[in-house]
């Protein structure tokens, strides 16, 4: 990236949506772990359940209550 003078935008510019570079194939597979850990589906408005489990994580941390995160896939663990 430094020989070509790229930023991380421009890597993302060329390769994100290139179903045959590495960035594209480890996007998807996030995508898929985080899915399955939130447990949401293709259907759903993916940015209203997130800003939605923000705030009422938001609400426990201020009443002092210890957040743990998502489930991890045991498959993902490489």
């Amino acid at each position: 990236m430094e020989s070509k003078q790229w930023g991380i935008t421009t890597l993302y510019n060329n390769f994100f949506d290139e179903p045959t570079s590495q960035l594209y194939k480890l996007h998807q597979q996030l995508d898929k772990l985080v899915m399955q850990a939130y447990e949401f589906n293709a259907k759903d408005d993916i940015l209203k359940k997130l800003v939605l489990l923000n705030s009422e994580l938001a609400e426990k941390e201020k009443q002092g209550i210890k957040i743990i995160g998502a489930w991890c896939p045991v498959e993902s663990v490489t």
